[in-house]
């Protein structure tokens, strides 16, 4: 991997895990709509704009720069795990795993009506 690898999402990220359908009959419980939404814009986008390559076994550096585009309360570690199944989703990292994934940095700002994340990726 020569140098970071890095992409921005126009969307403001869900949360994967405080928004889960639960089925009552069976206790299992799945990703919400708009998760599942969420999700393929948002791989749609990355798969349109970037060229995805496997990044190899890692070990990475992740960083993320959320810009939210509501003043809504939110956690941003919640919103960090939505973007790494993604990204595992995708192949771009085989896993989110620690191994894998040896440290996370996450900043957050505002800007109305305008979200979006960058994700840098690196070698570390």
């Amino acid at each position: 991997m020569e140098g970071p690898m890095i992409v921005t999402i126009p969307y403001e990220t869900p949360s994967k895990k405080n928004s889960r359908i639960v089925d009552r009959r069976t206790g299992r419980t799945f990703p919400s709509k708009p998760y599942r939404e969420w999700h393929g814009k948002a791989s749609l986008w990355l798969k349109t704009h970037y060229t995805l390559p496997s990044l190899g076994e890692g070990p990475f550096r992740l960083s993320f720069a959320f810009i939210h585009g509501t003043m809504a309360r939110c956690d941003s570690d919640n919103k960090v795990s939505s973007i790494l199944d993604l990204l595992t989703d995708l192949g771009v990292i085989p896993d989110d795993r620690w191994q894998v994934v040896r440290e996370i940095i996450v900043s957050n700002g505002y800007e109305k009506g305008q979200p979006s994340v960058t994700v840098q990726i690196e070698a570390v």
